[in-house]
């Protein structure tokens, strides 16, 4: 066991699946430059670093608005040799905005193995189409966003505050522009995330967070809605109403509807976060509008009991209920942390010194527990009993007449 990574198994950390990079035209600060070995990138991406490192979350997700440049960065910086160490689970995803029947915007994202090969991530882009009204859709890439900018009309330009004449002479401006307009083919979308090899992409929508599901009316739009609800293993909320409700817990706040709702998920439930959605590295305390990585807003914390993985998260997809919580602190936590006198942090065995016996049989076994520990699985010959037996006899059990040795 003392081999293992994550010797404990499962425990509850707090998991922060959006955040964005100086990669992100909305970036708040000081954004990356074209040559990813200058040293303005590389100061930049070791800043990221220590933020990731000094941050309470122990896994985080880039959300980069159409680009993958941030995970690039991270990469490259990491496989070089004076690079600062990563201490935490990072996985890549990208921020989308796709065409929708409703009056504003309607983000998307999706989610990825931090195992995944670039070139994967570099073809999921280009099976993505960029609608250009009245005209055939465009796979994405900074050049279709550039090409959008130049081809809305002036009043769309003038809504969202963009000079026509630098959008035509200027190719970094023109890509904001299209950064800030641009929409999917909604259908592109569903169809690039089921072209990702070995399930190592997940769509992740937002819901009643910004830009999310909720905007849209969905009497009169239910079929749209409907299909990205069965294609999204995760949706954002802060709200714990509806964290009860995508998991599957009914209670008296969601009785009267929450059949329905889960019948709209096919009658699956789903992982539902709360990202910090931060847009700098470090946030001002007490500012919402401000937020860094791991500040969850008004302490709608994200927690999941899994290893921190990416095979952790697809187990957590498939118990939400049982390995996700959104506030302050699951109520495992809390009783572990009021009651630590009940709990068995380690158990270490130990041959006496001197001892007669030649058996070394459990000699120098150390097991760190889990709070949440209720069985002990092996195969016949492991040591179950043993350690049964073992924590039995250290807790004063009354029943030693049914110990095993």
């Amino acid at each position: 066991m003392t081999d293992l990574k994550y010797n404990r198994g499962s425990e509850w950390r707090k998991w922060d699946l959006h955040i964005h990079t100086p990669a992100s035209f909305h970036w708040n600060g000081q954004k990356f430059k074209s040559d990813p070995d200058c040293p303005e990138n590389i100061a930049l991406v070791d800043e990221m670093i220590s933020a990731l490192n000094a941050a309470e979350p122990a896994v985080f997700a880039i959300m980069d608005y159409w680009t993958f440049d941030g995970w690039f960065a991270l990469k490259r910086r990491l496989s070089q040799a004076d690079s600062p160490k990563l201490e935490k689970t990072v996985f890549p995803g990208i921020e989308l905005r796709l065409m929708a029947p409703m009056k504003g915007r309607l983000n998307a994202h999706v989610l990825f193995s931090d195992k995944i090969d670039d070139q994967d991530l570099v073809d999921f882009k280009s099976n993505l189409l960029v609608e250009f009204p009245g005209q055939d859709a465009r796979n994405l890439s900074n050049t279709a966003l550039i090409e959008y900018a130049r081809f809305v009309p002036a009043d769309k330009l003038k809504h969202h505050a963009l000079d026509r004449a630098k959008v035509i002479e200027d190719d970094s401006y023109a890509l904001k522009a299209g950064s800030i307009m641009a929409e999917l083919n909604c259908e592109s979308y569903k169809q690039a995330i089921t072209k990702v090899k070995n399930d190592k992409a997940i769509g992740f929508m937002p819901f009643d967070t910004s830009d999310g599901l909720t905007e849209i009316e969905r009497n009169e739009h239910y079929g749209y809605v409907l299909g990205l609800f069965k294609s999204s293993p995760i949706f954002e909320t802060r709200n714990i109403g509806l964290w009860e409700a995508f998991s599957g817990t009914k209670t008296d706040r969601n009785a009267g509807w929450i059949d329905e709702f889960q019948a709209a998920l096919n009658n699956t439930p789903r992982l539902a976060v709360s990202g910090s959605d931060a847009h700098c590295f470090i946030g001002e305390t007490g500012n919402n509008d401000k937020r860094g990585y791991g500040d969850y807003p008004s302490g709608k914390i994200s927690w999941i009991k899994a290893n921190p993985t990416f095979e952790g998260l697809q187990q957590a997809i498939k118990e939400p209920a049982k390995r996700s919580f959104i506030g302050e602190q699951p109520p495992k936590i809390k009783l572990f942390n009021e009651n630590r006198s009940l709990f068995i942090d380690t158990l270490e065995v130990s041959k006496v010194a001197g001892s007669i016996l030649t058996e070394e049989w459990l000699n120098q076994t150390k097991l760190s527990l889990n709070p949440d520990l209720v069985a002990i699985i092996g195969n016949k010959g492991s040591g179950k009993s043993a350690l049964a037996d073992i924590t039995a006899l250290l807790g004063n059990s009354k029943q030693n007449h049914h110990f095993s040795f």
